[in-house]
Order: structure tokens, then C-alpha cells, then sequence
């Protein structure tokens, strides 16, 4: 049996040694740091009273080949351990840690040593003389214990022998032993995920994603960092742009750099229907740089992998550097993001909540497919916007790239970046995905749910935007601004009147029973069945045959009652897939 790891247990000096001298990495110091100042504190205490505190777990990947024959190891990257490291850096060394709004602070531990107690620093104890208020200021390179005592023993309310005992007590933290779990620099990436998700008890599990920031952090040589901090910033200012002077200010030096300059500009999006994450960043720079879509392979690509030659080398780390940059830079652009986001809205999407697509694999092949044959076809924009559009309702609809979704990703990448002409490949999936089998039976059975999360009601929604359809029983409301306006979903056949005549509650909250309709329409059919309500002129004022078949509502609503409802409902799904193939070919 191969060994795939050794332990050695290090010092806690030796390891803030390492840190400081580059021999790993340690991202973490200059990324939001999400540990509560209490729990810093009883990390120390822990310490000082000679308790145990874990693992870290480092590796390093891989040997990268040099011009000379001879090879560079790569810095060591932290796997299971760095929000541990930041706090001792930020206790013991007193280095500033960045906040959730990157705005950068000290946490400062304090010690009563002659209770030999450890608190976060506050106002009361700042007023307190018993108390040491930061002890990083005993852990600095030139502090004296015997002037210390002397000056200060008193003061603490101590005699100086007892006070000098407890200070060297207290130092010998740097002493104290954790255990370090080094993996083979001969693990693949899946391998060294495996092996962090098995080991870690806190329910954390490590993706690719992760393995792949930390690599890109923990390269300062070609540039890995600067990308890193490129797709980290892009994201934190997708979701908060109040951010943006915070992060000029945090990282001045960046922010003056070209590629904080390509990233800026999304701080002034408001509420954009698209927010990719760190990982989908990831696979959509893997995508546009190397037509890949497993983040596995990214780590790799990041360490100088050259999958043709089979081999790790420093020509290979800086080919694919460039090609991520250039990859990052399309990626990023405000044009082609603002005009992928202008496709998103014609199509009928409004926002990233409820009134856009659920899950990130749709829009993230979406923008791939975008990118793709925008930078390396000739096609007319219509022409793209059109095979874009009818892609994506095609992907929600049918899952492709729900879960995990990386072996279709790539498979379709490969696909429709092969071949000469793209568009007969996307024509040749479509024509398969989209029969009339799929418009008259598989999509009728996805609307049997009760979620209004169903990529099915989602794309019924787009549609009804896109074709500005009036809300139901309305005169000029369109369901659009009921939709943005918090109107009520309506169910047909009311709630009340389902559950009294012994529906159950899986039954009344089918989609295909939803419907939107104004507050007070809503309000006037109180719980009453459909031939009922559908005859008093108040409320059918506004009833046409056009309003029902743009709400799909079989014109046979106004005789029903609770014993037509199973049919009521496999007529409605039949309208709203009818409605959804009509917009499709819309497209």
C-alpha cells in the first residue's frame, strides 16, 4: 500500500515562520476573515492551557519542470487549517485581518495574568489595570520579559516572580505542537478533495472551486493572485456594490492595476438577473480558455499542466496563465456581459429571484455558448441571439445541466467547438431535446409539482413577460407588473374550496392551478368554485377568450366545480406547455 501523506508535528513558530517567509500560502490574510473574535480567544486559551487544537493539512502540487532540467516545487497551499493560521497571525503577530466588507481591523486578545484569563478586548477592560491589553505586544521580537515585570508588576496587581512565571507561560504558546498533515505532491486533485472531505469533521466540504482560488493565491510569480482577486472582487461587488470604495481603499495597489479596471464597472449593475459565483467564474474562464469544464482540470492548468504533453513544466504554467488572463478578460467585459444580460431580459427574465431561472449551470453554458460564438464566428447577432435564447429555454426545461453538470458542460463544449459549422451542432441537439414528444408528454408530466421554483412555471412566467400577456380577469394590468409588483398568485380553484370538498394539499398546489391576478381580484373570488364566481359580472367584467388563452385557462373554466378538477388540471397543462412550445419557436 502507497503512503499518500506523512504527519510531523511543527511548532507554532515554526509554522508563522513559514508563513512569513512564503514556504506556503496562506490566502486568508488577505481574504474576509469569518471567525468571531470569541472564537479567537479560546483558540489562545486552548493553547496556553496545553490543550490540543487540530490538524492543518498542506500539500503541495506539483513539481513543475524548469528550462535547466532542474525543477521548482510550488509554494505549499493550505488545504484544512487557514482560518486557524489567520487567527494566530492576527493574536500573536498583531496583523490586521479584512472583514466581510474588507475593511481591515485588529483583533486583539487580552490576558489577566493573575487570573491567567483571556477575553476579547473591550472598554471595560481598556479601563482595567489588571488586565494586558493586546498580547501580541508580548509576543514582538524585542520584548523584554525582565523590564516588563519590573515596570509593570505592580500595576497587574502581582508579585514581579509570580508575573515573570506566567508571562513565560504565556510565550511558550509559540512552542506548542500541531499536527501537520502533508499530502503527496504526487495526489491528483480529486484525490486531495477526497481526502479533505473524509478528514474534516465541521460538515466544510472542499470543492475544486476552493482548491482552485488557493492555487491562484498562492501565485504571486504569474500573476495567479491578481486573477484570484479579479474573480473574488467581481463577485463580492455582483452582490454589493457599496463595496467598491471599501476594496479601492483596503487594495489600493490593485485597484490601480488593468484588472481592477475591467472588473469595476459591475458595481454600477443594478440587480443583475445573472450572479455568477467564485466557481461558476472559474468554469467560465476554464470554458472560454481551454473549451474544459471540469474545475479539476483548472488546478491543474493553474500548476503548469500540459494535458498534451502529459507533463507539468514552467512554459506550461505561463502558456496557460496567458490564456486564463485572455480567457478572464472576455469573461469580464462590460460588453458582452451587459449584452448577454440584455438577452436575458428579452427572453423575459426580470431579476436572479423569482422571476428568472433557478440554478447557475443554465446561464453559466449560456454565457459560454455567448462568448463562444461571439468571439469565433461570423454569425449575425440575430442569428446568435436566437440559437442563444431558444438554447437556454432548452437547458431549463429539459436539466441538462442541473446537479452536476460538468461532464455535460464539457461534452457540449467539445461538441459544438469541434465542428466547423456550430450552429448544425446546436440545431442537431435541439431538434433531438425538443420533439413534439417533449412539447405533448414529458413537459405536460414536469408540470405536475407544487414549486413555483419549477423551471417549468419559470419559463411559463418568461413567456407570459415576453408576449406582454394581461393579467388574468384584468383590463390593462399585465402579468408582468402584477409579477414585479408582488401581486398574489391565485389558485383557480381556491384553496378553501378544494380542501372542503377533500383535496389534499399536494393536489390544490399544482402549478398548473396558479394563475396571476391583481390583489383585489383576488380578494373578490374568495374560496368559491369556478362556475360560481366565473358568473358574477364584477369579476368577468374583463373575461375574454384572448385573456384566458394567454393565462392558458381551458375556456371550460366557467362550468367546472370540484369534480372537474383532475381535468381542469391535465387541460391547463396542456395549454401551458402549448404556451411554452409557441414562445420557444418564438425565438
Amino acid at each position: 500500500m502507497v503512503k499518500n501523506y506523512h504527519v510531523d508535528n511543527v511548532t507554532i513558530e515554526e509554522i508563522l515562520s513559514w508563513i512569513k517567509e512564503g514556504r506556503v500560502g496562506l490566502p486568508e490574510m488577505q481574504r474576509p476573515f469569518v471567525w468571531s473574535t470569541s472564537k479567537v480567544r479560546d483558540l489562545i486559551d486552548s493553547l496556553y492551557n496545553g490543550y490540543p487544537i487540530g490538524y492543518i493539512v498542506t500539500w503541495q502540487n506539483p513539481t513543475v519542470g524548469l528550462k535547466n532540467d532542474s525543477s521548482s516545487n510550488n509554494k505549499e497551499i493550505i488545504i484544512d487549517g487557514q482560518q486557524r493560521l489567520t487567527a494566530l497571525k492576527a493574536a500573536l503577530s498583531g496583523e490586521k485581518v479584512v472583514s466581510q466588507q474588507y475593511i481591515t481591523k485588529r483583533v486583539k486578545i487580552s490576558f489577566k495574568p493573575s487570573t491567567e484569563e483571556f477575553n476579547t478586548l473591550n472598554s471595560a477592560i481598556e479601563k482595567d489595570p489588571l488586565w494586558i491589553n493586546d498580547i501580541s505586544e508580548i509576543f514582538k521580537s524585542d520584548f523584554n520579559s525582565y523590564s516588563y515585570v519590573t515596570e509593570n508588576a505592580e500595576k497587574l496587581g502581582m508579585a514581579p516572580e509570580k508575573l515573570g512565571v506566567t508571562l513565560q507561560n504565556l510565550l511558550a504558546i509559540r512552542q506548542s505542537e500541531i499536527g501537520n498533515i502533508e499530502l503527496s505532491s504526487n495526489l491528483s486533485i480529486g484525490s486531495v478533495t477526497d481526502i479533505f472531505n473524509r478528514i474534516n469533521s465541521k460538515g466544510v466540504s472542499l470543492s475544486s472551486a476552493d482548491l482552485a482560488m488557493s492555487r491562484l493565491s498562492a501565485d504571486t510569480v504569474h500573476g495567479g493572485n491578481n486573477l484570484r482577486k479579479q474573480i473574488e472582487y467581481f463577485v463580492q461587488l455582483l452582490n454589493d456594490p457599496n463595496l467598491l470604495q471599501n476594496i479601492e481603499k483596503f487594495d489600493a495597489d490593485f485597484a490601480s492595476t488593468q484588472e481592477f479596471s475591467q472588473i469595476k464597472w459591475i458595481a454600477n449593475e443594478n440587480d443583475p438577473i445573472y450572479k455568477p459565483r467564485y466557481a461558476d467564474i472559474l468554469h467560465l474562464i476554464l470554458a472560454v480558455s481551454f473549451k474544459r469544464g471540469k474545475l479539476a482540470d483548472m488546478v491543474s492548468l493553474i500548476s503548469g499542466r500540459d494535458f498534451e504533453a502529459r507533463n507539468f513544466s514552467e512554459e506550461g504554467m505561463n502558456a496557460n496563465y496567458e490564456k486564463m488572463k485572455y480567457g478572464a478578460s472576455l469573461v469580464f467585459n462590460k460588453s458582452n456581459f451587459q449584452r448577454y444580460l440584455m438577452i436575458l431580459r428579452d427572453m423575459g427574465m426580470r431579476n436572479s429571484g423569482k422571476l428568472g431561472l433557478m440554478g447557475h449551470g443554465v446561464f453559466n453554458f449560456g454565457y459560454m455558448l455567448f462568448l463562444y460564438l461571439s468571439q469565433n464566428t461570423s454569425f449575425p447577432k440575430s442569428q446568435i441571439d436566437s440559437y442563444l435564447k431558444r438554447w437556454i429555454i432548452m437547458s431549463a426545461l429539459t436539466g441538462r445541466y442541473s446537479g452536476s453538470s460538468e461532464t455535460i458542460t464539457e461534452s457540449d463544449l467539445k461538441l459544438i467547438t469541434r465542428e466547423n459549422d456550430s450552429l448544425v451542432v446546436l440545431d442537431e441537439i435541439l431538434k433531438r431535446e425538443m420533439n413534439d414528444s417533449f412539447w405533448n408528454g414529458t413537459l405536460p408530466n414536469q408540470l405536475r409539482v407544487q414549486s413555483t421554483q419549477a423551471s417549468s412555471w419559470r419559463v411559463f412566467q418568461m413567456a407570459q413577460i415576453y408576449e406582454k400577456d394581461t393579467a388574468w380577469l384584468a383590463k390593462d394590468t399585465s402579468a408582468e407588473t402584477v409579477m414585479v409588483e408582488e401581486g398574489n398568485i391565485h389558485h383557480i380553484f381556491p384553496q378553501a374550496y378544494l380542501r372542503k370538498n377533500g383535496y389534499s394539499k399536494g393536489d390544490i398546489n399544482q402549478i398548473a392551478n396558479y394563475v396571476w391576478v391583481t390583489q383585489p381580484k383576488n380578494l373578490e373570488i374568495s374560496d368559491m368554485a369556478p362556475k360560481d364566481y366565473l358568473t358574477d359580472k364584477s369579476i368577468t367584467e374583463f373575461m375574454t377568450t384572448s385573456n384566458n388563452h394567454e393565462n392558458a385557462i381551458p375556456e371550460e373554466i366557467v362550468n367546472y366545480d370540484f369534480h372537474d378538477y383532475n381535468e381542469f388540471l391535465n387541460q391547463r397543462r396542456q395549454l401551458m406547455a402549448k404556451k411554452m412550445h409557441e414562445f420557444y419557436e418564438s425565438m
